[in-house]
């Protein structure tokens, strides 16, 4: 999904510009379906191992006494354009660069922050294999990466022209993935199969802390903000909500997870996430929230009650049953789980599930979805669950 070549702009402040591309004429739910189809993950392979990596924090090619002082500076950046941004010391899983993308609106208050999904890969076979499940582990993201992402016109939140975005005119910034671990990792991981070995960089939690800390200096007075992603990135803002709240003090933190539902997955999964990534829960969760993913909302909702919390999911999303090691029969009964804990636990808590095996609600942009969004974007008091 990357590699076509485009002309770049070169702007001050480690950036490149260039104008939003436009939305595909076959944009939609079957073209994304089309670029997550995955690989036969099966059973937990035989073949290659595995290993923890003691990588020092500040990657080689940053002197360790040399300070990140980009890092303080806010982005300068033309409005309603998108902009790319290299963050010294973030990591894709492949060691390469990465950075974030900026597209200013008027109000210096609100702010979308969206996580980019795309799987995750967390053995030999899922990062190493024919068919990594997981985007730009491999490849990585950059600026050239940014400009010919197809799938960033797509997502609904990021919309300037759709009149349906509840989040169209304010400021934006494009969390891209690359690395394999659902935005939450801390870990360097030396995966080898069948003789090649590579180290993969887990680092998502690292680079998010990075971006955070350009973005406080962008936008000191913001007072609003929606953390919202799709797929690796809905259980991004789950599992980061709360480290956003903390690098943003003054702002209200509200949560719009798109397809990263808080379902219990396969045991032997969780584990070997956790393992891979050196998954990193919100500070103070407690001990359950090491074996239970459920217990991680549960610990979001009672550390902020009044912020609103969105989940979007299909009825049997195909993809995430897949990633989680469950049939998607047993995906919607745990589903129901879930939406009967927000009915009755969560004031602030709402879903929209729509009915299918089909994944990411931002992909197909129904009206039904854009008037559930407005209404809890803009507080709405009206704003209902929906569910088939």
């Amino acid at each position: 999904m990357v590699g076509w070549a485009c002309s770049l702009v070169a702007l001050g402040c480690g950036g490149t510009s260039m104008a939003e591309l436009p939305r595909p004429d076959d944009a939609g739910p079957v073209g994304y379906a089309d670029a997550l189809s995955l690989p036969d993950l099966g059973a937990e392979p035989d073949a290659g191992s595995m290993e923890p990596v003691d990588v020092p924090a500040t990657p080689a090619d940053v002197p360790p006494d040399a300070p990140i002082t980009d890092l303080g500076m806010p982005v300068v950046a033309p409005a309603n354009q998108w902009t790319w941004v290299d963050v010294p010391g973030s990591r894709c899983a492949n060691g390469t660069p990465t950075g974030f993308g900026i597209n200013p609106g008027a109000d210096p208050t609100t702010l979308l922050i969206f996580l980019q999904g795309g799987g995750a890969c967390w053995d030999p076979l899922t990062c190493l294999g024919p068919v990594p499940s997981s985007f730009y582990v491999t490849t990585g993201y950059d600026g050239l990466a940014f400009a010919t992402d197809v799938l960033r016109p797509v997502m609904l939140p990021l919309q300037r022209a759709n009149p349906g975005n509840p989040w169209r005119q304010m400021n934006m910034v494009y969390v891209p993935y690359c690395t394999g671990d659902v935005h939450s990792g801390d870990r360097v991981t030396r995966y080898n199969l069948l003789g090649r070995q590579s180290d993969f960089h887990h680092v998502g939690a690292r680079n998010l802390d990075l971006f955070l800390q350009r973005i406080r200096a962008t936008y000191p007075a913001v007072r609003r903000v929606w953390l919202a992603g799709d797929s690796a990135g809905g259980f991004g803002v789950a599992l980061n909500m709360i480290r956003v709240q903390r690098a943003l003090p003054s702002a209200r933190v509200d949560v719009v997870d798109d397809s990263g539902q808080p379902v219990q997955p396969d045991p032997a999964r969780w584990r070997a996430w956790r393992e891979a990534w050196n998954l990193q829960l919100p500070e103070g969760c407690p001990a359950a929230c090491a074996d239970d993913i459920g217990a991680i909302a549960e610990f979001v909702r009672a550390s902020y009650p009044d912020h609103r919390f969105g989940l979007i999911s299909y009825s049997h999303d195909a993809v995430i049953s897949t990633f989680m090691g469950l049939d998607a029969f047993t995906f919607n009964r745990r589903l129901g789980a879930v939406m009967s804990r927000m009915d009755a636990a969560w004031a602030q808590g709402r879903y929209f599930v729509i009915p299918g095996a089909l994944h990411v609600g931002f992909a197909t942009s129904t009206p039904a979805l854009q008037q559930w969004l407005q209404a809890m974007v803009f507080d709405d008091p009206r704003w209902a669950s929906v569910r088939p």
